[in-house]
């Protein structure tokens, strides 16, 4: 997939520290996707160096070309059998 970042994406990347690999991974294999207030949202599982897994969530605006990577975040609540299954 194509993207771009949007300056507020960049600084959770970077405050977060998600490495643009599992970005990508989950970009071009997202486990669901769903949308919210116009934003296509992206979501998969990782896991952390602690062993913990998470979910990461990233909203794109799919609007655009190409398309804009809004935000994202990280969660430990999981919700959902379906999400725990896979691990990148």
């Amino acid at each position: 997939m194509n993207f771009i970042l949007s300056h507020h994406a960049e600084e959770k990347i970077i405050q977060r520290q998600i490495s643009l690999k599992i970005l990508q991974d989950i970009l071009n294999n997202p486990e669901q996707i769903l949308e919210e207030d116009g934003l296509k949202v992206y979501q998969g599982t990782c896991v952390a160096i602690n062993n913990k897994t998470y979910l990461l969530r990233i909203y794109i605006n799919d609007l655009v070309e190409p398309q804009k990577i809004v935000t994202l975040y990280v969660t430990s609540k999981l919700r959902g059998s379906s999400l725990l299954g896979m691990v990148r």
